[in-house]
């Protein structure tokens, strides 16, 4: 029994230590000035589907060095998507930004953009470990309620599991919200040096206008070889070798 515990704590923890492994030598190769091998090691990561802030951050650095402006925006993009009010990410994405063709800028204001910032702003599972620790304190308070005997213990642990409820639910329901934005779809980054922005999803179709690199755009819909983007009110297709998704 106790090999079956080794074996398994083995092949839990050695992914865990080949990531970290593959990012410190992202780190170190960025560090060193070889931006190549730093591409290769975050990309590592990146094909793994590994889900971290500093890991796109460091991988938007990089792409920056390598003076691929389509590919750093994209990677602070998903880098504010898991922390939102990222300062350093914020400076680094105003800077890519600004050295595109048509240097726009970030509009990120409202209510939804607020609660992001305030509530996404922790590391990834932050939400999941309070709501465990939550669960915690709701299944002591309620095996109190049960045992006890005391009347005014019982209405104490009773409100206490009530109120705890509500912030359990609150966390999962914003623990779920986080990774739903994770993982949602909705923008593509121009990479290539400019997308022609077509009427139709077809190669022969008229060209309505044109986008450069850098430019964040949203999704409207897609098939297998085109997007149909949404810009400042214009509607058209672009081909999807021409973006990334973030």
């Amino acid at each position: 029994m106790r090999f079956l515990v080794f074996v398994f704590s083995v092949f839990v923890i050695l992914p865990v230590f080949s990531q970290d492994s593959t990012f410190q030598k992202g780190n170190q190769a960025f560090s060193a000035g070889d931006y190549t091998t730093a591409l290769n090691e975050y990309n590592k990561l990146v094909g793994a589907e590994k889900i971290s802030g500093p890991l796109f951050y460091n991988l938007g650095n990089t792409y920056y060095k390598l003076e691929e402006i389509g590919e750093a925006i994209w990677a602070y993009e998903k880098a504010l998507k898991i922390n939102p009010g990222n300062e350093n990410v914020l400076i680094n994405l105003a800077k890519a930004n600004g050295e595109t063709v048509d240097q726009l800028e970030r509009n990120d204001v409202g209510i939804g953009n607020w609660l992001a910032i305030n509530f996404f702003n922790f590391p990834i599972n932050f939400w999941s470990y309070v709501s465990i620790f939550i669960s915690i304190l709701l299944a002591l308070f309620f095996f109190l309620y049960r045992t006890t005997k005391k009347q005014r213990t019982k209405n104490i642990s009773l409100s206490a599991s009530l109120i705890i409820s509500v912030l359990l639910v609150s966390t999962i329901l914003i623990s779920s919200r986080h990774k739903s934005a994770i993982l949602d779809r909705t923008h593509v980054v121009i990479i290539s040096e400019y997308a022609d922005v077509k009427t139709a999803p077809s190669e022969t179709a008229p060209t309505s206008f044109q986008i450069f690199e850098g430019t964040k755009v949203s999704i409207k819909r897609s098939n297998e070889s085109w997007i149909e983007i949404g810009l400042n009110g214009n509607t058209g297709w672009i081909e999807k070798s021409a973006a990334w998704e973030i």
